[in-house]
């Protein structure tokens, strides 16, 4: 997966069939999965592939994951890669007692595919959830590979838009999109980017949002960057 660069996933966990789990749940999302089977070896992946998320079990031989999530942060180039723990609430310390090592979450085994995705959606898109973001509604006219269509603008940041749209969309695909937010400007925002997150199928990724893909903008025009941050502050 090449063409998502930067964009990785570590999967921690001592059974490999969780892992494949892990890797099947996340398969509609745009990342490349990296894996390891205990806290040492996440250590060694962490350091060679510099991970954007680490997905971590806490009971595994060698080193469990709250050991290994405590060394992780507190490695000066590793201490703020998000670290999510699974645990088994039988057989493992509470989610409270978990978070005591600076994990940054915690998920439940077994691993519900919807409350997993909604999870890791959480920590993988970063970009827009800490950047200044705002609701909208505006026909969006977008193009892939050539052809035209249109969408419903739901919700715009700096670096991105998701557009409602409930016909069968091409993951990680290049897009061009133009909209207009009326209220700011009569002049048309036009950008060039990447679809990062499709939120369709049965059931979709997560339910608590409309049908529909995320993009994030790669070319964009500084008199159409100048609009959304206007639009931004004024709502």
């Amino acid at each position: 997966m090449a063409d998502v660069p930067g964009v990785k996933v570590l999967l921690v966990d001592d059974v490999e069939f969780i892992v494949d789990v892990m890797r099947g749940y996340l398969k509609r999302t745009p990342v490349e999965t990296i894996s390891a089977s205990n806290g040492k070896e996440a250590l060694d992946q962490a350091l060679l592939h510099w991970p954007d998320l680490i997905i971590m079990d806490v009971s595994m031989p060698t080193m469990g994951g709250e050991e290994a999530c405590r060394t992780i942060k507190s490695h000066p180039k590793l201490q703020k890669t998000p670290v999510l723990l699974t645990y088994d609430p039988n057989r493992d310390p509470s989610s409270d007692e978990l978070m005591k090592c600076g994990c940054d979450g915690v998920i439940e085994k077994p691993l519900a595919r919807e409350n997993f995705l909604t999870i890791t959606h959480q920590r993988l898109f970063h970009l827009d959830r800490l950047e200044r973001r705002a609701p909208c509604q505006m026909t969006v006219e977008f193009s892939i590979g050539g052809e035209t269509r249109q969408g419903l603008g739901v919700d715009i940041s700096r670096n991105g838009l998701y557009i409602e749209f409930r016909e069968p969309i091409k993951e990680k695909a290049n897009v061009d999109v133009t909209f207009l937010l009326a209220t700011i400007c009569n002049k048309p925002v036009s950008a060039k980017g990447r679809i990062i997150w499709i939120n369709q199928g049965h059931p979709r990724p997560n339910l608590g949002v409309v049908q529909g893909f995320g993009i994030e903008f790669r070319i964009i025009s500084e008199e159409s960057r100048a609009i959304i941050n206007r639009y931004l502050e004024e709502n």
